[in-house]
């Protein structure tokens, strides 16, 4: 269930397409909802934007509300700039948690489950709490939160293959879509950037290109066929 707390003013639109009894297929992305902000400029849109998700909820499964209250929030964000390597920083993914934790409750009557998750693993969180005018430090251990088990997943990705799932030799799919198109055939020579194959994902086309130069080996992927993401697409041989 999903829901806006205020009626949506001008420049607020809430668009879901998601209703109890339906089926979400695989091929989708996992979304339920759009929140949607109009205004004066990029500062003025960004702001109501925040205010807009204070006001959001979602009943049930688990959210990225917090996390994108942090990025909205982030100095780079804020600033304009490009934003290598934040979405996947600690730094990023501490602040979406206390934002998660401080999400705000659903109207009466209802009993939202915000920010819960099944089971998995588990990060420890330390809390300082006041008893009796003396302090004490707690750990508490709470479910990993989906977008912080996406960002460690990318960090082993990265450690294991350098960010290249299947190997120093393979390109793979940075995410989930349709491929479009597929510019190279297997034993093509190709130069580094070279684009290798287009794949659709939010309605964005999305370049693949080769990491290094070589020889195309083992092309796996066809027009108007499904990827998931970490798919190997090819492995770029060195002779």
């Amino acid at each position: 269930m999903t829901g806006y707390r205020e009626p949506a003013g001008p420049g607020v639109r809430v668009d879901s397409g998601v209703a109890a009894g339906y089926e979400v297929s695989g091929a989708y992305d996992p979304m339920v909802a759009k929140l949607i902000v109009h205004g004066e400029d990029r500062e003025h849109a960004r702001r109501r934007m925040l205010r807009a998700l204070d006001e959001f909820w979602i009943e049930g499964p688990t959210t990225l509300i917090g996390f994108h209250k942090a990025l909205l929030s982030h100095p780079c964000f804020v600033a304009g700039e490009t934003c290598h390597g934040v979405v996947e920083s600690e730094g990023l993914a501490s602040s979406a948690g206390e934002l998660d934790a401080a999400l705000p409750t659903a109207p009466p009557g209802s009993s939202p489950l915000q920010g819960t998750t099944g089971p998995g693993r588990t990060v420890e969180r330390v809390r300082t709490v006041e008893v009796d005018g003396r302090r004490f430090e707690v750990r508490l251990s709470e479910p990993e939160p989906a977008w912080r088990g996406l960002a460690r997943r990318r960090r082993e990705r990265e450690r294991q293959g350098g960010g290249r799932g299947g190997g120093r030799d393979a390109v793979v799919a940075p995410m989930q879509g349709t491929v479009l198109a597929v510019r190279v055939s297997d034993g093509d020579e190709v130069e580094a950037g070279q684009v290798i194959c287009i794949v659709e994902a939010m309605k964005m086309e999305n370049e693949v290109r080769a990491h290094r130069g070589g020889i195309v080996r083992g092309l796996s992927v066809e027009a108007g066929r499904l990827i998931a993401t970490g798919q190997v697409i090819c492995e770029i041989a060195s002779d």
